[in-house]
């Protein structure tokens, strides 16, 4: 079976989607598919293909002006529509404008989608709206990453999932005075609020795994690592503030006791909406938020037992479960 995934960005740059696509792609590999990755060519310093992991990569050097660019993404595309007739399985994330052209051109050929959410500006741009509604429509399977999207989006979705984490054997004993923040450093995730609670916090350390516009003004309340592998943080830090799904899974798979705020309506629906939303502390209110952070370093043992619930849970999210519930949604959409 012949893979092919289309996704803005992709290894080696760092972000949720990227990892996800990463570690779906590996997984099929180890099960005999080929898998190749169309994706942006975001650094010049990139190679126009390459393969790691056994993934090939081919990308996209396309000029990042408003219309002229996707107008050369279709045009790069059809020049290379091979790519998509000979694959026996087309599966796009979030991109799905990239292969509008093609469900004209090939419209036998079935596609599908996955969509991976956008929730950092509110209320949700009508753009946001119609291109999501486009998606559901004419894809012929559809992952929503998270209960909100077809709640607040109006949509009808095939598989709902929360992205996967690997869950380590043994976790080191943690450090009570130790807080890590994983995520983009901007605006849009109420990063600001977790300052407010962290400037009243004393004598932790705080380690910001991230980058972004607030990058410095976090550095002046703990050490700003940028995007590297959250994960030697978080098998030693008691307490994460967390930014997405994908960082609260790694979270409660480390043993992390996981703290989450945020600014409006929808991302509380994107929260609130999940099967872990019990398992971590949310406000977004920041001096609760810091009341809470202050009973639960009190209450050890009730912490502790949060953190247990949590692990238990999230221990059953693996990326081999995922993908194969690609596998299931492409065998069941191409009968």
């Amino acid at each position: 079976m012949k893979v092919l995934f289309l996704t803005r960005l992709y290894w080696p740059h760092v972000g949720g989607v990227e990892k996800h696509v990463y570690e779906i792609g590996k997984r099929l590999k180890v099960k005999g598919k080929s898998v190749t990755i169309i994706t942006e060519k975001y650094d010049k310093h990139l190679n126009d293909e390459e393969i790691k992991d056994g993934i090939k990569i081919i990308r996209i050097d396309y000029p990042k002006i408003k219309y002229l660019g996707i107008f050369y993404i279709w045009f790069w595309l059809l020049k290379n529509i091979t790519l998509i007739k000979e694959s026996d399985i087309v599966h796009v994330h979030d991109v799905f404008i990239w292969y509008w052209p093609f469900k004209i051109l090939l419209p036998r050929k079935k596609v599908f989608l996955t969509f991976h959410g956008r929730w950092g500006i509110y209320p949700i741009p009508w753009v946001d709206v119609l291109q999501k509604k486009i998606g559901a429509r004419f894809s012929n399977g559809l992952i929503c990453i998270g209960d909100y999207i077809p709640k607040s989006y109006g949509i009808r979705t095939d598989i709902i999932a929360y992205g996967a984490t690997y869950t380590p054997k043994n976790i080191p004993r943690k450090d009570e005075k130790s807080i890590i923040y994983v995520g983009r450093l901007d605006k849009d995730i109420a990063l600001k609020k977790y300052f407010s609670v962290i400037k009243k916090l004393k004598g932790y350390k705080i380690e910001f795994c991230g980058q972004g516009e607030l990058a410095s003004e976090a550095s002046l309340y703990g050490e700003v690592k940028g995007f590297v592998d959250p994960k030697p943080y978080m098998q030693k830090a008691k307490y994460c503030f967390a930014s997405g799904y994908l960082t609260i899974l790694e979270a409660l798979a480390n043993k992390c006791l996981v703290f989450k705020t945020y600014n409006n309506a929808l991302q509380k629906k994107y929260f609130e909406l999940t099967p872990f939303s019990k398992f971590i502390i949310t406000s977004n209110n920041p001096r609760k938020l810091y009341d809470k952070f202050k009973y639960y370093e009190k209450n050890s043992k009730v912490a502790n037992k949060l953190i247990e619930k949590g692990y238990n849970w999230v221990k059953w999210q693996t990326w081999e479960k995922l993908a194969q519930d690609y596998l299931n949604l492409w065998a069941q959409r191409r009968q």
